[in-house]
């Protein structure tokens, strides 16, 4: 058994797309939620769906975060058009997730190596300009914006487009499994450069092999370490478990509540 509390800590990513199969047992077991706003769900619903999604969030009583659209998605694209079209859907993405009245909302760079690892400052420039534009128009909407590492090779691919915009709305979402999977990296380059600018933790586990999202716990991450240094640095990101099968979310929830009772979080 698990228990409310950490029902309530613990957000359990879940896309739209996939309410009809699991929001049910979401609100009968009253988990908070990152609410996944995919391409696919930002074409297929209208705006009155989505109102009546948020609706039901509201009561229930359910805590939620949006993890916004990024497949195809490259605000620091090369090319011009990209850019704009990137742009333009992640507004777009910001105001559907505005209805959720979401705690943070998680973006992807678009950073992909073989096209931008060797033109890593006009990459930067660009991503800076487009993500500018995207966290202005968050501030206007009232959100708080994290962008996640997922095959960057390092911090230095995200820090001097969050150090240099200098917005409050704008901050990091550490994801352990994709550091340790794609950047073959340990937590700590990460979590130090991120500092107290850091909005949310992705939670699943891997071997370091690939991107397997296991439940916490069983693969090699060590993540009784990840939150023993944030509670001894004193920051408390909002917490996300991305589980990929419905039977990896309970012993993830129960690994987790462990954690957290050793490491006072």
């Amino acid at each position: 058994m698990i228990s409310q509390e950490i029902k309530k800590k613990v957000h359990l990513a879940l896309p739209v797309v996939f309410f009809d199969r699991y929001l049910p047992l979401a609100l009968r077991e009253g988990f908070s939620l990152e609410v996944g706003l995919d391409d696919e769900a930002l074409d297929k619903f209208t705006e009155k769906d989505f109102q009546a999604f948020a609706r039901t969030l509201d009561e229930h009583g359910i805590k939620r975060s949006v993890h916004a659209p990024f497949r195809d998605l490259s605000p620091g694209a090369l090319d011009a058009a990209i850019r704009r079209a990137s742009v333009n859907r992640l507004k777009q993405a910001l105001e559907t997730a505005a209805i959720f009245s979401p705690e943070i909302v998680v973006l992807h760079t678009g950073f992909h190596a073989p096209y931008h690892l060797e033109r890593k400052d006009s990459w930067l420039g660009y991503a800076r300009e487009g993500f500018a534009e995207v966290t202005t128009h968050a501030e206007k909407l009232g959100l708080k914006l994290a962008l996640e590492n997922v095959s960057e090779p390092d911090p230095s691919w995200l820090t001097p487009i969050v150090e240099e915009i200098k917005s409050p709305a704008l901050g990091y979402c550490f994801d352990a499994g994709h550091a340790y999977a794609f950047a073959k990296t340990t937590w700590e380059p990460w979590l130090y450069a991120f500092g107290p600018r850091l909005f949310e933790l992705h939670v699943h586990d891997n071997d370091g092999s690939w991107d397997l999202h296991l439940p916490p716990g069983q693969g090699k991450i060590p993540f009784a370490e990840i939150f023993s240094y944030l509670a001894r640095k004193g920051i408390k990101p909002l917490v996300t478990f991305e589980a990929h099968r419905k039977e990896d979310v309970l012993p993830g929830l129960v690994y987790l509540e462990e954690i957290f009772s050793q490491t006072s979080w």
